[in-house]
């Protein structure tokens, strides 16, 4: 567990299969004792595992340990347009100040679209991003490059920044730990928590001081 802790330390997360994971904790049998066990000694570790560690996963399924609480609040969507959808035809932007939107919006001089663009009260627009999964500094990279094509197309607006993703995850954090202060504070991170059998769908906000004490965040 030692050498563990010092790969994760190192690159950031540590990919192991189920079946070496057992190995570390001496495990030749699942049972849900077992599952209690090797999680609250992870726990006691700072470890964090994606997927979740369970008797569902197969021996030769893949994981990620970090020391970064990933953290998933529902089900997913099948693919991010299943997302989108689901998104546009509920209306459940207005969940979050945002009065309509349009739809793969392409700003001058770019070929790239935005998942929506938002018209919140007055001059106020948004970019709102969506992630079926997690983000990563891509994500966050993008919804920046999409406000700055934004602010050069409607420079008398005020512009947010939102990403919404299914899973918090450790890139992410990262990549809005390398924000300045300024841009730390304006910019707007969701989970969306779904449950498809009630018809349940929230945006829950991703706090910066939820991961800012972190070892690596």
């Amino acid at each position: 567990m030692k050498r563990l802790g010092e790969d994760v330390q190192k690159s950031g997360h540590k990919s192991i299969k189920v079946s070496t994971l057992l190995e570390h904790f001496s495990v030749r049998k699942r049972s849900s004792k077992n599952i209690q066990t090797i999680k609250e000694q992870m726990g006691s570790r700072g470890f964090y595992t994606q997927p979740e560690y369970s008797n569902e996963l197969k021996f030769g399924s893949n994981l990620r340990i970090y020391n970064y609480p990933v953290t998933q609040k529902g089900e997913l969507f099948g693919n991010e347009r299943e997302l989108e959808e689901y998104v546009a035809k509920n209306e459940l932007y207005k969940k979050l100040g945002i009065n309509r939107v349009e739809r793969q919006h392409s700003p001058r001089g770019t070929k790239d679209k935005l998942d929506f663009k938002g018209f919140c009260e007055g001059q106020e627009i948004a970019v709102f991003e969506l992630k079926n999964r997690g983000g990563g500094k891509s994500a966050v990279e993008q919804v920046f490059r999409y406000a700055g094509f934004l602010r050069q197309e409607f420079p008398s607006c005020q512009i947010r920044t939102i990403l919404v993703t299914g899973i918090q995850n450790y890139e992410t954090a990262m990549a809005i730990r390398g924000m300045s202060p300024k841009q730390q504070s304006s910019f707007e991170w969701y989970l969306y928590k779904y449950h498809k059998d009630i018809e349940y769908f929230e945006f829950e906000r991703v706090e910066w001081t939820d991961f800012k004490s972190q070892n690596k965040c």
